[in-house]
């Protein structure tokens, strides 16, 4: 089968991952997740990993790239995986951040941690530019991937796929309006006429416009109060002001307005907005505008440097205003927890805070919803369109949609807290000693015997059978004493135990000569790097309380008293204390206590809903209407079929006379459909030359840089290569080449004219060379014309037919330049259908 796509995503509005098969090439499109980080959710993926070709990513938030770092991990997974580099750098935070937002109030996820996030986005990934192709080869078959700008996010693309003559775009939430530092999608590369002729796209794979059935309202229901603020003007759309105008309004009140949206994604344009608008009006720099991301500085770092990815107006601004980069933020400051938050702004007072975790399913945001949503000054606004079984679609649905005022709910509420000091310490004990324990050689892989270990202390291994657990029991505990009284001796100490036990030993060996050494021998030695040997913990506890001491008796003596004991045994116990617990975080992951309780949540604050900056209806209509493809395959999507049902009745009553070409077939499909099949058919056909017909091609090159060739020779369906001719041209014609007329479309308002077509040939370069003027035809010279427009070897006219026919324009002549150059002419005035 030319194409099949198998949607891994049941909603691809929540998360998306499908896989596309193209030409005999697999390609997995996307690999998202949700924030529950649930591996059932992959459950379809894993008996397709081994046949993957590539992978491809479009935008860096975790609904497109989240189950990366665990596919990559787990699984063998050996294909290419492609982004831009934006969505490369700006994805890994992502994770991070989503990771990181879980931990703070829910047990670490089982799926993947940091490490595993950090390692696969730096070593496994290939980042590409705008326009740039990605080519693998997979027996015999070449596969090109191509990304350009999609225009919502930092970095994010549509790609073009193609597998010999076989084509397909990938396109899913871009946007086709111009933001404050990003363009739209580039619709030109869409375009059938961008691949040098009119051919149209096979298959277009995009998502569906989120969509509840009903309209959603553009703004707020209740309209505020025009405000008298200058920040207003900054507002460069009516979805800008409704935002600007009830923020503030709110902030005035005294009411605090919470913000949550994706750390890598929307955000950007927020913080632009704002920046904007406090900058316009000082009055409002009385009111903090807070982001509260762990990964908030290096996200706006990584935006900073990207600017090549960034619109026109802002290379414009940067080039024009020496030092002026949009993200130097002023008026916003960035927090890395909730507690650093409240002690530098209190929850009681106004202030604007940007969360992640959109849908308030985890996180701070939803912290911030239980302190904040009894108030009624509070203002949150939900950014575009939550998925089903969210907070966020709840309170989108009650107080959006049904106009409610104040609701109950019953949610739950993650808390996390610190294991008591008992616990913490065993924890940590016993995490040092399996990181003390040195692990056994290859050789020696089962456990030494009592009988072994008592020959090394010089008794008699000859126990009876009944005393040999009393034996090992004994053995164990004098182990761990003289373990205990190492750790609390010096390093002087140590030295000095181990050699006794090497004098001790019955076999006697060179000093500094290991591989003497017997298996129960286990030489003491310290790890060193380039400065020395490192210290041990009780020799850095040792070293500080020395330390202090003498800073502090030399304090004592400089004042005229005598020095007496400086530390009691509560403040040794003290500082013990808080060096093991630093010594447990900076090595181990502390333990804490994590429970769920159920929480009744009074909302009693307004709830606004603001659309966010992907495709609307009309918008993906037009663009499937200038793409122009055969086939238009909608991902599927839990509840909403609006956009498929819409599109179907469009493009099957409307009328497109300008296309001239038969609407895209529409396929929807389902959260439990089959994978969809097409068997896509192409005009074009592969063709083998023989080696000893190569030399014999002699080429011509047009004004665009395209090379002609004309081929005689012999074809074969069951040997399909292109030999020499072998008849005899002089006793045998040759059989004459077919002559097949092509459509061609003006594309100006009226119709195409010889006399246009003469204004546009004189304004060229090369005119003063050729002679170009309408001649009649001569006797037996082009019959087919009353009147040729003559420019040098080559000849344009229509010709004539019978009346009421639609006319032909003819353009005939030798292989030269002033045909290509004329050829060229008429396809700037006409589209080649």
């Amino acid at each position: 089968m030319d194409f099949a796509l198998l949607p891994i995503s049941k909603d691809s509005l929540e998360w998306q991952c499908s896989i596309l098969k193209l030409g005999g090439l697999t390609v997995l499109l996307n690999c998202g997740w949700t924030e529950s980080l649930d591996p059932k959710l992959l459950i379809p993926l894993i008996p397709h990993l081994q046949e993957l070709d590539l992978i491809v990513l479009t935008h860096s938030d975790v609904r497109h790239l989240g189950a990366l770092p665990y596919v990559l991990t787990k699984y063998p997974v050996s294909c290419p995986v492609v982004c831009t580099e934006p969505v490369c750098r700006l994805g890994e935070l992502s994770c991070v951040a989503c990771l990181e937002d879980r931990e703070k109030y829910r047990e670490p996820a089982e799926a993947y941690e940091v490490d595993d996030v950090l390692r696969i986005f730096m070593s496994r990934l290939t980042t590409l530019k705008y326009r740039e192709t990605f080519r693998i080869s997979v027996n015999g078959r070449v596969l090109a991937a191509c990304p350009y700008p999609a225009g919502s996010h930092l970095g994010s693309a549509f790609w073009t796929l193609h597998c010999g003559s076989l084509s397909a775009v990938y396109l899913v939430d871009g946007t086709m309006r111009r933001g404050r530092y990003l363009d739209g999608v580039e619709v030109d590369r869409l375009r059938p006429l961008c691949r040098g002729s009119a051919q149209r796209w096979d298959v277009l794979v995009t998502a569906p416009v989120p969509s509840m059935g009903l309209p959603l309202p553009h703004g707020a229901h209740h309209k505020a109060k025009p405000s008298t603020s200058k920040a207003i003007s900054v507002a460069r759309t009516v979805r800008e002001q409704c935002f600007l105008e009830e923020t503030i309004t709110a902030l005035r009140k005294g009411g605090s307005v919470l913000i949550p949206a994706d750390v890598a994604g929307w955000i950007s344009e927020a913080l632009l907005l704002f920046e904007a608008a406090w900058g316009q009006d000082r009055q409002l720099s009385s009111y903090p505008i807070c982001w509260l991301s762990s990964v908030g500085d290096m996200v706006l770092d990584q935006v900073k440097t990207r600017l090549e990815y960034m619109g026109q107006e802002v290379l414009e601004a940067f080039e024009s205003k020496i030092g002026h980069h949009p993200f130097v933020l002023k008026n916003i400051r960035i927090f890395q927890s909730l507690e650093e938050l409240i002690a530098s702004h209190p929850l009681n007072r106004p202030k604007v805070i940007f969360t992640s975790s959109q849908h308030l399913d985890g996180g701070d945001a939803r912290e911030l919803f239980f302190r904040l949503s009894s108030e009624p000054k509070t203002l949150l606004w939900l950014v575009g369109v939550a998925p089903a079984g969210t907070l966020a679609r709840q309170l989108l649905e009650d107080f959006v949609l049904n106009y409610c005022h104040g609701k109950d709910y019953r949610l739950q509420q993650y808390l996390k807290s610190a294991l008591p000091d008992e616990e913490l310490r065993a924890f940590y004990e016993k995490m040092q000693e399996q990181a003390s324990e040195p692990a056994p050689p290859p050789e020696f892989t089962v456990a030494m015997k009592a009988e072994d270990i008592l020959s090394v202390k010089g008794e008699d291994p000859k126990v009876k059978e009944e005393g040999k657990t009393e034996v090992k029991s004994e053995v164990k505990a004098e182990l761990k004493i003289k373990e205990e009284r190492k750790e609390k001796k010096g390093n002087k100490e140590t030295k000095e135990s181990t050699l006794a036990a090497a004098k001790g030993n019955v076999l006697w060996s060179p000093l500094g000569w290991p591989s003497s050494r017997t298996a129960a021998f286990q030489e003491q030695r310290t790890e060193s790097d380039q400065y020395g040997q490192i210290l041990t913990e009780a020799e850095l506890r040792l070293w500080k309380v020395q330390d202090q001491e003498g800073n502090k008796q030399s304090q004592s003596h400089a004042e005229g008293r005598i020095p007496s004991m400086v530390f009691t045994g509560i403040e040794v116990a003290k500082e013990e204390a808080a060096e093991w617990r630093e010594s447990l975080r900076e090595h181990f992951r502390e333990p804490m206590h994590c429970e769920v309780r159920e929480k009744i949540v009074k909302v009693n604050c307004k709830i606004r809903y603001l659309p966010d900056n992907t495709l609307e209806p009309a918008d993906l209509t037009n663009l499937l209407q200038l793409a122009s493809p055969r086939h238009v395959v909608l991902l599927p999507s839990r509840g909403n079929t609006s956009t498929g049902d819409m599109l179907k009745a469009y493009f099957e009553f409307s009328t497109q006379p300008e296309m001239n070409r038969p609407a895209p077939e529409v396929h929807i499909l389902r959260p439990k459909d089959f994978p969809l099949q097409l068997a896509l058919r192409s005009s074009k056909r592969k063709m083998q030359i023989t080696n000893d017909l190569w030399p014999q091609i002699s080429y011509m090159k047009s004004l665009d840089g395209v090379r002609v060739a004309r081929l005689r020779g012999l074809t074969d369906v069951a040997k399909p290569e292109l030999g020499p001719l072998d008849i005899d041209l002089e006793e045998t014609a040759p059989p004459k080449l077919p002559r097949q007329g092509a459509l061609f479309l003006g594309m100006g308002r009226g119709a195409l004219r010889l006399s246009a077509l003469q204004e546009s040939l004189l304004g060229a370069e090369w005119s003063s060379e050729v002679d170009i003027g309408f001649q009649p035809p001569g006797p037996g010279h082009r019959p087919w014309s009353s009147r040729i427009l003559q420019l040098g070897k080559a000849a344009i006219g229509f010709k004539s037919g019978e009346p009421g026919a639609t006319p032909v324009l003819r353009l005939e002549g030798m292989p030269s330049e002033e045909l290509f150059l004329a050829r060229a002419a008429l396809y700037k005035r006409c589209a080649v259908v």
